[in-house]
C-alpha cells in the first residue's frame, strides 16, 4: 500500500455528512430501517448498494488498484463511521476486505486485478476458513484440492462462513494435493459467478446480527482453474496469519461504532428523563456511568488507533499487538455497554419505545466481534504463547522505537509509513515497543511536560508491568507455564491492560498541545479508568463537560477533530 493521504479524517468526516442522522427516516441508513430488517432476518441490500454508489468500497481497495486504500487508521475509523448506524451492512463489508487481504498480501498483479475489478463494482467477498468439525483449528482443514486437467477439485465444506451465499468472490483455505500426494495447506481465489457443482448451505439463524448471511459452501468436485491458486515463497497459511493480524486491528471498529451508539442514546435519554423533580442526568451515578463509559471509550479509540498505526510502525509486533486489540477492545465496549443499560433501564428491554429498539439491537450485534477473527480465547492464547519472551526482554533492555512520536501523535496530517508486507511476523520474538518505550519514557519524564501526580501514575504503570514481567519469569519454573493454563491466561489478561494504559500514556506524552490530552484532569482519567476501573471511580467535571460537548455537537465521541 503506497502513496498515504494526507489528512485521512477528510475522508471519513465526508462519509460521516454523507450519511447523515441515523436517527433520521429520510437517511437511506436509519435505525428504524436497520431494526426492522433484523426482525426479518432480511439482508441489507439496499445498503450494500447505497454504500457502492457513494464510493464506501473504494477504501478496500489499495491505491495502486484504483482504490483509495492508504492508511488503515482511516479504513478503521470509516468501519466505525458505518457501524454506529449498523454492524450487520459494516461487518458484511468488513468480511470483504477480509477475503481480500490475504489477495492484497500474497497473491500476483493478475489475481489483485481480478479482485479489485469485484470489489470496486461493489460485489461483497468473504474468507471461508472455518469447517463445522475443526472450528478455529484451521490446520485441521478438511477441505481438499486435487489436481486435474487444467486445474484442481475442490471437494468438502466450509462453514459458518459470512458472505458465503451472498458473496461473489471467496478467498478459502484448502487442503491441497499434488501429483505425489503430498498435501499442504493454500489459500485459493474463486470467482463463485463462473463455478458450478457447488451448493450454498443455508442462511445459519444467530443471536446477533440477524440479518446477515451466515451460511457456508459445499463443494463436490468442483472444478476450479490452476490461476486460483496463490502461489507464494512461504506456506499459504502464513498469508492467511498476516491477513487476520490486519483484520483482527480492524474489528476494533465495529465495537467502537457501536459502543459510541449506546452511549448517545443513554446520554440522550439521561438528559431528557424527569424522574423525582430531577433528570436522569442529575444523578451522581448516573454522571459517573456516563463519565465512566466515555473515558473507556476514548481509551478504547486509543487502543486502536495505536494498533492501526503500528501495521506501518511496528509490523513485526502484530502478531501481539492485533491480538490484544482484537481481545481488549470487544470486551472493554461489551462490559461498558452493560453498565449503560442499567442507565437505560426499562428502555434498554422495549423492542420499539425508545429509537425504535437499536440500543438492544446494538448490544446484540457487538458481541459477535469478540467471536470472529479468532475467539477471545484464541487471541489469548497467540498472547501467552509470546509472554515469556516478551518479559524476558523487558527486563533485559528498554528502548524508544525511533518513530514513537509519530507513532502516537494524534496530527493526522503527518504522514505514516508505508506497509510492506514483508515485514508482517507470525511471531513477536519478544519485541513489544509499546511497553519498552513507555519504561524507556519514564526514565526521561523530565523532557517531558507532565504533572506530579501524572508522573505517579506513570510510576504505578512502570511498576505493576514489572510486576508483570516478574511473575511471568515465577511462573515459567511452574507447573502451569503451559500457554493454555488458566494462570498464563490470567496473566495475559494482565498484560492487554497494561498494554492499553501504556497506549493511553503514549498518547498523553506526545500530544502535550491536545485539546483534551492537555488537560491533566482528563489525561488522569483516562489512565485511571485504564489502570484501576472501580466502581468508586469520580469523573472530573472537564471530562463531563467534553462528553456533552461533542454529545451537542452530534460529532463522534472521539479524540480526533470530527
Amino acid at each position: 500500500m503506497t502513496h498515504l493521504t494526507p489528512d485521512f479524517l477528510h475522508h471519513v468526516q465526508l462519509l460521516e455528512n454523507t450519511l447523515g442522522d441515523p436517527t433520521d427516516a429520510s437517511n437511506t441508513i436509519h435505525f428504524a430501517r436497520s431494526v426492522a430488517l433484523d426482525e426479518t432476518q432480511q439482508f441489507p441490500e439496499e445498503y450494500i448498494s447505497y454504500l457502492t454508489h457513494i464510493g464506501y468500497f473504494r477504501y478496500f481497495v489499495p491505491q495502486e488498484l484504483g482504490g483509495q486504500l492508504g492508511e488503515f487508521s482511516e479504513l478503521l475509523l470509516m468501519c466505525r463511521a458505518l457501524s454506529r448506524r449498523d454492524l450487520t451492512a459494516a461487518i458484511a463489508t468488513g468480511q470483504t476486505m477480509l477475503g481480500a487481504l490475504p489477495i492484497w498480501l500474497c497473491a500476483n498483479q493478475t489475481q489483485k486485478k481480478q479482485l479489485a475489478k469485484h470489489i470496486l463494482e461493489g460485489h461483497l467477498g468473504c474468507l471461508a476458513l472455518t469447517e463445522k468439525r475443526h472450528g478455529s483449528n484451521l490446520l485441521a482443514s478438511e477441505v481438499s484440492a486435487t489436481p486435474c486437467t487444467d486445474g484442481y477439485l475442490l471437494h468438502g465444506e466450509k462453514w459458518l462462513i459470512n458472505n458465503a451465499t451472498e458473496g461473489h468472490t471467496m478467498t478459502i483455505l484448502v487442503r491441497k494435493y499434488d501429483s505425489n500426494q503430498r498435501e499442504s495447506l493454500a489459500v485459493f481465489l474463486l470467482d463463485k459467478t463462473q463455478l458450478t457443482d457447488y451448493e450454498a448451505i443455508e442462511k445459519i439463524n444467530t443471536h446477533g446480527i440477524r440479518c446477515a448471511d451466515i451460511s457456508g459452501v459445499r463443494f463436490n468436485n468442483t472444478k476450479v482453474p490452476k490461476s486460483a491458486l496463490i502461489e507464494t515463497n512461504e506456506p499459504g497459511m502464513y498469508g492467511v496469519l498476516k491477513a487476520l493480524q490486519i483484520s483482527r486491528i480492524l474489528c476494533a471498529g465495529f465495537s467502537l461504532g457501536a459502543f459510541d451508539t449506546c452511549l448517545r442514546l443513554t446520554y440522550d435519554f439521561a438528559k431528557s428523563r424527569a424522574l423525582y423533580q430531577k433528570t436522569v442526568l442529575d444523578m451522581p451515578t448516573v454522571k459517573q456511568g456516563l463519565g465512566r463509559s466515555f473515558a473507556k471509550l476514548i481509551v478504547a479509540e486509543m487502543v486502536s488507533l495505536a494498533s492501526s498505526k503500528a501495521i506501518s510502525y511496528a509490523s513485526k509486533s502484530l502478531s501481539v499487538y492485533s491480538a490484544c486489540c482484537k481481545y481488549w477492545v470487544p470486551k472493554t465496549t461489551e462490559l461498558a455497554i452493560d453498565e449503560l443499560k442499567v442507565i437505560l433501564g426499562a428502555r434498554y428491554y422495549l423492542r420499539e419505545e425508545y429509537q425504535a429498539g437499536i440500543f438492544q439491537k446494538m448490544q446484540r450485534d457487538n458481541a459477535v466481534v469478540s467471536l470472529f477473527d479468532g475467539s477471545s480465547q484464541l487471541n489469548l492464547g497467540l498472547i501467552s504463547s509470546q509472554t515469556n519472551a516478551i518479559a524476558a526482554k523487558l527486563l533485559a533492555q528498554v528502548e524508544l522505537h525511533q518513530d514513537l512520536e509519530l507513532w502516537f501523535s494524534l496530527d493526522t496530517t503527518k504522514p505514516v509509513a508505508n506497509l510492506d508486507s514483508h515485514d508482517l511476523s507470525i511471531n513477536n520474538m519478544g519485541n513489544d515497543p509499546v511497553l519498552s518505550s513507555f519504561l524507556a519514557i519514564t526514565e526521561q519524564l523530565h523532557e517531558h511536560t507532565v504533572t506530579a501526580s501524572l508522573a505517579q501514575q506513570f510510576a504505578v504503570l512502570k511498576q505493576q508491568i514489572l510486576n508483570w514481567c516478574d511473575c511471568v519469569q515465577t511462573l515459567q519454573h511452574s507447573e502451569q507455564n503451559e500457554p493454555t493454563s488458566i494462570a498464563r491466561f490470567a496473566i495475559t489478561k494482565q498484560y492487554t491492560q497494561l498494554f492499553a494504559a501504556s497506549c493511553c500514556a503514549l498518547f498523553i506524552v506526545y500530544n502535550p498541545e491536545h485539546p483534551l490530552l492537555s488537560n491533566n484532569t482528563i489525561a488522569e482519567d483516562l489512565l485511571q479508568v485504564t489502570l484501576n476501573d472501580s466502581d468508586l471511580f469520580e469523573p472530573s467535571e472537564a471530562l463531563l463537560h467534553t462528553l456533552n460537548t461533542q454529545h451537542q455537537t452530534q460529532a463522534i465521541y472521539s479524540l480526533l477533530n470530527f
